[in-house]
């Protein structure tokens, strides 16, 4: 029987060998390091949903920026009015004081959903 086996042990070896390959090949999935937390391996699947959930991220972000930068001219453009004329725009400054109200609201609409988060993620 040792015999044999010696005789066979390249053919042994090998098939061993390849038996580990196709282990490795249908167990083990491609990593990459993940964008959003540092140190963490992610497969393909993970990585794409890392992607989306930071576009959709950005587009929020960018959408915010371009609410504030519309409120920021509309003030610019009241005051520019109010120079020229020498009169205030009753109109504008109603539409003025509720944008600033409305930013505001938002604002706190995001501190009490943090809040509430935060409570939530401790109990």
């Amino acid at each position: 029987m040792l015999n044999y086996l010696l005789d066979k042990s390249p053919l042994i070896c090998s098939g061993l060998i390849c038996a580990m390959l196709f282990i490795y090949a249908i167990g083990c999935q491609p990593t990459t390091d993940s964008l959003i937390t540092p140190g963490e391996q992610v497969t393909r699947a993970e990585l794409n949903w890392e992607i989306e959930s930071l576009m959709s991220k950005s587009k929020i972000r960018i959408d915010q920026l371009d609410r504030q930068q519309e409120l920021r001219n509309l003030i610019f453009q009241q005051t520019i009015i109010a120079a020229e004329t020498g009169a205030v725009n009753p109109v504008g400054l109603i539409t003025s004081m509720l944008a600033v109200l409305g930013i505001g609201a938002t604002a706190d609409d995001i501190r009490l959903r943090k809040q509430r988060n935060a409570g939530k993620n401790t109990s």
